[in-house]
């Protein structure tokens, strides 16, 4: 069975490590110098995790790129599978009541559009009311929430204390949000993932940790309803000293 390297990616790095994409594609970043060979070996050893990874990641991703908008179809909401409805209603758009959303027919070719508006309103006062309670009951101030296309990336602190968010944090379960919107609060006290910031995190949520995993676990939701390629997530690292002369070789193994 073979595995085909999607890209290699050289840089000043010591240690090989390959990536799984949300997409399913795999990458491979290994120092300047190391070899074909080298990198071969490492994917042998790994080739079993590989290619189930690699099945699950590009099922998971199908399934939420391909969203057809029929009747039953489930979408994500605060972490659960919510119903599709579809409804004559002309006026408005979309709705959510009592863990059902009706779409009206007369907005179905544009619906793409109406769901993602629909979340990025929603994400907005969900994450700003997180985020005033945390503040407050910490004392720790910040300067504006932004919500943003970002599917590379949960959230992000920047240095004059605005904290920015994917817009697809609404769509994970409240406590993984709320521990979205500590990681980035405690970001103003330490702009660093030092020991000192952990134990700030720890302070707001000691059980922070699970959602830590949570998230990686389900690295794939962060690229919903996008079509372009994403981040690079999975990863599988080597400690050793491994180098390809072309950065961007694209290589197939027979394993």
């Amino acid at each position: 069975m073979s595995i085909k390297v999607d890209q290699i990616i050289r840089s000043d790095r010591k240690s090989l490590e390959i990536q799984i994409s949300v997409e399913g594609y795999i990458i491979v970043r290994a120092p300047i110098e190391e070899t074909n060979e080298n990198i071969e070996k490492f994917l042998e050893e790994k080739k079993f995790y590989l290619l189930r990874t690699q099945q699950i990641t590009k099922a998971k991703y199908l399934n939420d790129l391909h969203k057809k908008y029929e009747e039953g179809e489930k979408f994500l909401y605060l972490g659960k599978q919510r119903p599709l409805k579809i409804v004559e209603n002309k006026s408005i758009p979309l709705k959510y009541v009592d863990g059902t959303f009706f779409l009206s027919k007369s907005f179905l070719k544009v619906a793409n559009k109406v769901f993602i508006d629909w979340y990025k309103e929603n994400a907005r006062t969900y994450i700003l009311d997180l985020a005033n309670r945390f503040s407050k009951l910490y004392n720790i101030n910040y300067t504006k929430i932004k919500i943003r296309d970002a599917h590379s990336q949960w959230g992000s602190c920047s240095g004059n204390g605005v904290l920015n968010f994917s817009w697809r944090s609404i769509l994970v379960p409240h406590e993984v949000i709320s521990y979205l919107v500590v990681h980035e609060l405690a970001h103003i006290v330490h702009p660093n993932h030092s020991s000192d910031y952990w134990i700030e995190v720890e302070k707001m949520m000691p059980e922070y940790i699970k959602y830590e995993n949570w998230l990686k676990k389900n690295d794939h939701i962060c690229s919903m309803f996008k079509n372009d390629l994403g981040s690079f997530n999975k990863k599988i690292s080597s400690d050793k000293k491994l180098g390809v002369k072309n950065p961007n070789d694209q290589l197939e193994f027979e394993l």
